[in-house]
């Protein structure tokens, strides 16, 4: 999980999400601006995990691979369109709003 400090909030999120630059890559996409310090969101559909259980496991599982590749100076959300998450499909997304 990431610390409350590196993640967006609902405010910051909504923001990103009217003016940010999209990018994707496979079953994710992701919209981030640029700021001075990085911070993420995940957003998870309920189209693709029906169960709240679901949705919250795969949150924090992209939490927990954000923790290394979360490339500096973005604020960025991250949706995941697939019920199943890949790290190194995470990593390369980040790679590519750097």
């Amino acid at each position: 999980m990431l610390p409350k400090k590196a993640r967006l909030t609902a405010a910051e999120v909504r923001e990103i999400l009217k003016s940010g630059r999209s990018v994707r890559s496979g079953a994710l996409s992701a919209k981030y601006k640029t700021a001075f310090h990085s911070k993420a969101a995940v957003v998870v559909s309920i189209k693709v995990a029906k169960s709240a259980v679901e949705r919250n496991r795969l949150r924090r599982a992209a939490y927990l691979a954000l923790r290394t590749s979360l490339p500096k100076n973005v604020h960025a959300v991250f949706f995941l369109h697939k019920p199943v998450l890949v790290p190194q499909e995470l990593n390369s997304l980040c790679l590519k709003l750097s």
